[in-house]
């Protein structure tokens, strides 16, 4: 285990500043691709996609937001007739339940292409083999962070 003296010498210091860089990039990227929705925006949307009939709580949890902000992302899209909300009962409790509408699929699947071919210039910096410890590395933290921490979702 490497002793770490500084704080900007730890792993937590260099995914932050990862992070920022990513965050800033991505920003940059959908302003320069006239991309209408904000990242968030765009991660939400993607998770409705994959996920048919998700509710609001759940769909929080998953992109890691409060359900206040997490409702204000959910109207910008509705707004734009990207989703719909629709009110379900479960378990004696009235839901609503949200749902891509053709038209989001549509969006979803034509931004999608512009940023993938945005973001492998990013990718080719590093090799697939890599990229895939990567991607189970930071799976791995994600989780042992996820126990540990509290959230307020």
């Amino acid at each position: 285990m490497t002793v770490i003296k500084h704080y900007t010498e730890s792993l937590y210091y260099e995914l932050l500043l990862t992070m920022k860089y990513l965050k800033m990039h991505a920003t940059q990227v959908f302003e320069q691709e006239c991309i209408e929705l904000t990242p968030d925006e765009m991660a939400s949307l993607d998770v409705i996609a994959c996920h048919s009939d998700i509710c609001q709580r759940d769909l929080a949890k998953l992109i890691l937001k409060d359900r206040a902000n997490t409702g204000r992302i959910l109207d910008s899209l509705e707004e734009r007739g990207f989703i719909e909300r629709n009110l379900v009962e479960r378990n004696n409790r009235a839901i609503k339940q949200i749902a891509i509408t053709p038209c989001g699929q549509k969006y979803l699947a034509d931004v999608t292409v512009a940023l993938r071919e945005r973001f492998e210039d990013v990718q080719d910096v590093v090799s697939k083999d890599d990229i895939e410890v990567i991607f189970t590395s930071l799976k791995k933290i994600r989780e042992a962070v996820g126990n540990i921490v509290k959230t307020q979702i």
